[in-house]
């Protein structure tokens, strides 16, 4: 073989194993650091697919933004520089608005009844708008139900007034903390320790987990259990790239995919109340919404629900509505 045909197969992914069969390498990357339940999960889909493929696939993993940020990791898998990734739904959302759907606030009750509803047929229809960009929604993951940390105390939304808050870069998130009278910042995950501690935002939301992860309770001196919005995680790869496989081998990218994410939402929801008596211990104040204060910011959310709906239309909105009443008729 040339020089020149080598030198190619390991550009496209391929490697040689033992001098004979074509290995091929599976880059992928996420935003939790190496002791998060994400890069758990991936290691398990790694150990999986290596196993079940007999050693046709290679699995290279990247935490913590080693391949850059999370929209840049999206734009890699996109033009097919690595093959898949697991990122919130908020960094996909500048390449592909549409999920942001997901981004919506108190659309989900429980997480019983969002896994319920994405784990189905809307689940598949959620993930479409992924395909026209060369990507290939496999799986969701989550980090949880977010709340609200500031260094002040926040208890309905006009306390958010004059305060800037750090979101993630999808409007939604954006329009969601205008409505209860903040300034949305968008500041790089990684970067949030600091912008915290130097006070130059006020507050953060996240979920319980990537609080206690992130050692953001050090930083905030309030946190509000408000369940106010879920970050799902979407487990995605190159579409070209999943097509080009044979069939019983994607059938093992897919599957296993499925299964790790299974394994993720487990770990991740018997952690949360460790960590809440971690917070507990470090000083911080937590604040359990009375359903008056809670229906306080349902109904300023009510603004953001009519800013999507014009900028995005309600067809998938209705979908997950329809699933989440079906679900918890039941």
């Amino acid at each position: 073989m040339s020089i020149a045909k080598t030198l190619l197969m390991v550009a496209t992914g391929l490697v040689f194993a033992t001098g004979v069969a074509a290995q091929t390498v599976i880059k992928i990357g996420h935003d939790q650091p190496e002791h998060s339940t994400h890069h758990q999960a991936v290691l398990k889909w790694k150990q999986a697919v290596e196993t079940r493929s007999k050693g046709a696939y290679k699995v290279e993993a990247f935490p913590a933004m080693t391949l850059g940020s999370g929209v840049q990791m999206v734009e890699q898998v996109q033009a097919g520089a690595i093959q898949a990734v697991a990122v919130p739904s908020a960094w996909i959302a500048p390449i592909v608005p549409d999920v942001q759907v997901l981004d919506l606030p108190f659309l989900f009750p429980s997480r019983e009844v969002l896994y319920k509803v994405v784990d189905g047929p809307v689940g598949v229809e959620i993930l479409k708008p992924l395909n026209k960009a060369n990507l290939q929604g496999i799986a969701f993951w989550e980090s949880g139900f977010k709340q609200f940390t500031g260094n002040f105390p926040i208890r309905q939304p006009k306390d958010y007034e004059g305060h800037k808050i750090r979101t993630m870069p999808a409007p939604v998130i954006m329009e969601q903390f205008k409505a209860f009278g903040a300034s949305p910042v968008a500041i790089d995950f990684k970067e949030l320790y600091n912008a915290l501690q130097q006070k130059v935002v006020d507050g953060q939301e996240n979920p319980i987990a990537t609080i206690a992860l992130m050692r953001f309770f050090e930083v905030q001196k309030y946190l509000t259990l408000s369940d106010h919005g879920f970050i799902a995680y979407i487990f995605m790869m190159n579409k070209a790239f999943l097509d080009g496989q044979p069939a019983d081998m994607r059938e093992i990218l897919v599957d296993e995919a499925r299964a790790a994410g299974r394994f993720q939402r487990d770990i991740i929801a018997k952690s949360e109340a460790g960590h809440l008596e971690t917070f507990r211990k470090a000083g911080v104040e937590i604040i359990e919404l009375s359903p008056e204060q809670r229906a306080m910011f349902q109904k300023a959310s009510g603004r953001v629900y009519d800013w999507y709906a014009e900028k995005k239309g309600v067809a998938t909105l209705n979908l997950i509505r329809e699933a989440v009443k079906s679900v918890t008729m039941k």
